[in-house]
């Protein structure tokens, strides 16, 4: 990347970060507070109220009788400037192939080299096909009569692209991930799939059911009704079916691509009324999930004010013991925002395609549906992703950055990002952060952040928004076929009068009053909570964080070592550690490193399908022997002491020396708490 460009995303990005301090935006006179909401996004919808009791106690008690005005934002579009780069890019276009840009009501057609942003959808008519590349170089093969949308690259701690299947089949082709990018993630009706450099289908039937079959690697499958319990690992060759509801069936063999007559088989089972009701209830109880979702998220961002604001005051005097003391709940407060991030981008995407699925019935089955009853949900699915959308801009991505200053794994995974932390955080050990703890900071159910394998790299990981002209370094393919007939070969004689095959005789019409689309920029204004704005961190350096990662490097046993890049204090891993004056812990699902006179480097834990960890995998493969785990343990402990001796003896790799770095502390007094909260919603 050139310098000058460089320059050009370093500064945006700073005035992007400053401009979180908005806190004021437009109320409509007379007009209510949704549930979970404390202010308003520009034009957002709202009913009237005599109701005038505190934010907090709407927000403890969600309703979702009105489900549009629920949502807590209007319809209309997103402008991204010049800086911003699309999430996705449509590089192949054959028949009919539309978009509807994130919080748009009417999809338009799209072409080879349309851009895609986060919340936007891919629709495909009869006998038509589309092919997107993702921002991470992964590439989306979408069949016929199928809807896709690109996610939210914010949504988790570490980077990633992610996906939505809403309506029909796609097949994925998954680079492996590199050091500091989180998990690729699919969601679907019935549940997420995790990933990390796979290839493998999704389909999603008329009735909500999805399958996925796994063509080469393994991916984990989460159930919507089974977020707590242990993944369901899936490997190359093997498929998995996901009920309705979101329970998770048992992995069986799949020996062939038969995604056309999987459909058509499925499709022909579906009883038409049935379904309608089905999928409106599914989406009024997902309604309310995501409210009380985003309650709890708004309980946690005023933690994390609190947090950052007291830690921003004790960098400021000086005063480890302080800011010491307050990490551990701090950062798994982080942990947890996060998490309920995932949560909420699951139910957002599977209420979507709830609304995808009635509608595509409706359209082709119009004297059959009740559309009167899902009508008003209908048009809540084009709404609750803008939320998210709003949710991401505005929080999620400043609390990033504090994810890297303030969280064991991600202070190492700041190094790979070419994010420097702060002298005075990094001089204090960041501790770990056991997964009851986090569970407990919020009332949710969740799933806590999977483990990743990583493959050296140079593959830009985006901390924000990718480079404008990201696609014009980028040339992938998908993965080859298994068999020559291609992924998806439609069945010659369809059994099934659902959706494919089916003429579309019926018009949906949205009854949502759309707003002229508003800055991305202005998004900020809809969260009270400035979190980003105590602590500010400066532009990552995209080419350090390059050199990072390519020079990654898995030792044998799966063991990691840290070096100083001025040191030379060389163990099996060859991995900078981040500039940093005292003493270091840096640990990731892998590493955990202290530098504190001695370098003291502790075997990784393999975890073999335990917890609600998505496993740990060496070189692509799943750790099936315990003993042979131990036995590399114990050699890659080994390895460690060697290298802890060489560093005991190397004088100039313990003299670490970061750059200084001025705090200044805020202009308000903080006294141990911080309110603000939820902003969206008027």
């Amino acid at each position: 990347m050139e310098k000058g460009e460089n320059m050009r995303r370093s500064i945006a990005m700073t005035i992007i970060l400053g401009m979180l301090g908005v806190t004021a935006c437009k109320k409509d006179e007379g007009k209510q507070e949704p549930a979970s909401a404390k202010a308003a996004e520009p034009g957002t919808a709202a009913k009237d109220t005599k109701d005038t009791k505190d934010t907090k106690d709407t927000a403890a008690k969600p309703s979702s009788d009105d489900p549009v005005a629920s949502t807590g934002v209007t319809a209309g579009g997103i402008k991204h400037d010049d800086q911003e780069g699309p999430a996705g890019v449509v590089t192949a276009a054959k028949g009919t192939v539309e978009v509807r840009r994130l919080g748009e009501t009417t999809f338009e057609a799209a072409k080879a080299d349309t851009k895609l942003y986060p919340g936007d959808a891919i629709r495909t008519g009869e006998s038509s096909t589309a092919t997107v590349t993702l921002a991470d170089e992964s590439v989306i093969e979408v069949a016929e009569v199928s809807t896709i949308a690109v996610t939210s690259r914010e949504g988790t701690a570490d980077p990633a692209s992610a996906a939505a299947v809403l309506a029909g089949l796609a097949r994925f082709t998954v680079t492996a991930r590199a050091p500091g990018e989180g998990a690729f993630r699919v969601y679907t009706p019935a549940g997420v799939v995790v990933t990390r450099g796979t290839v493998y289908g999704v389909g999603v039937a008329a009735s909500g059911e999805v399958r996925v079959g796994v063509e080469s690697g393994a991916v984990d499958v989460i159930g919507l009704t089974q977020i707590a319990e242990t993944p369901v690992m899936v490997d190359g060759g093997a498929v998995v079916v996901l009920d309705a509801s979101g329970t998770v069936g048992s992995p069986a063999r799949w020996p062939a691509d038969d995604w056309g007559t999987w459909r058509d088989d499925t499709d022909a089972k579906l009883e038409l009324n049935a379904s309608i009701d089905a999928h409106a209830d599914a989406m009024a109880h997902l309604n309310q999930l995501l409210l009380e979702s985003y309650a709890d998220l708004d309980a946690a961002a005023d933690s994390i004010a609190t947090f950052e604001a007291n830690a921003s005051v004790a960098a400021d005097k000086g005063d480890v013991k302080t800011y010491e003391a307050s990490l551990p709940e701090g950062a798994a407060t982080i942990d947890a925002s996060f998490s309920l991030a995932g949560r909420l981008e699951l139910f957002t995407w599977a209420y979507a395609s709830h609304a995808t699925l009635v509608t595509d019935l409706y359209v082709r089955h119009p004297a059959d549906v009740k559309w009167e009853v899902v009508a008003p949900r209908v048009d809540a699915a084009i709404l609750w992703p803008k939320r998210y959308e709003v949710t991401a801009s505005a929080y999620l991505e400043p609390l990033r950055m504090q994810y890297y200053v303030h969280h064991p794994r991600g202070r190492v995974n700041a190094h790979f990002v070419g994010v420097a932390v702060p002298e005075f955080y990094a001089n204090v050990q960041a501790p770990t952060i056991e997964p009851a703890r986090v569970r407990g900071r919020v009332k949710s159910t969740i799933w806590l952040a999977p483990q990743v394998t990583y493959t050296a790299s140079a593959r830009p990981v985006w901390v924000s928004w990718p480079s404008v002209n990201w696609r014009a370094n980028v040339k992938v393919a998908p993965a080859p076929f298994r068999a020559n007939a291609g992924w998806y070969v439609r069945p010659p004689t369809l059994k099934a009068k659902a959706l494919v095959g089916t003429n579309v005789s019926g018009k949906w019409d949205s009854r949502l009053t759309v707003a002229p689309p508003q800055p991305r920029a202005s998004l900020h204004a809809a969260w009270k909570v400035p979190v980003g704005m105590k602590i500010k961190i400066g532009a990552p350096d995209l080419d350090a964080g390059a050199k990072a990662r390519a020079s990654w490097k898995l030792g044998a046993g799966g063991g990691m070592d840290v070096r100083d890049h001025r040191a030379d204090v060389k163990g099996k891993m060859d991995v900078h550690a981040p500039d940093v004056k005292g003493k270091l812990d840096v640990r990731a699902p892998d590493v955990r490193t202290e530098v504190k006179g001695k370098l003291d480097v502790q075997a990784p834990k393999v975890d073999v399908r335990g917890g609600a960890n998505v496993g740990v995998r060496v070189g692509g493969k799943a750790s099936a022997d315990a003993k042979a785990a131990a036995d590399a343990s114990a050699r890659a402990a080994a390895d460690a002491r060697a290298a802890a001796n060489a560093a005991a003896n190397a004088k100039a790799s313990i003299k670490i020396k970061a750059p200084e770095v001025k705090i200044k502390a805020p202009s308000f007094k903080v006294k141990g708490e911080a309110k603000g909260g939820f902003k969206i919603g008027n």
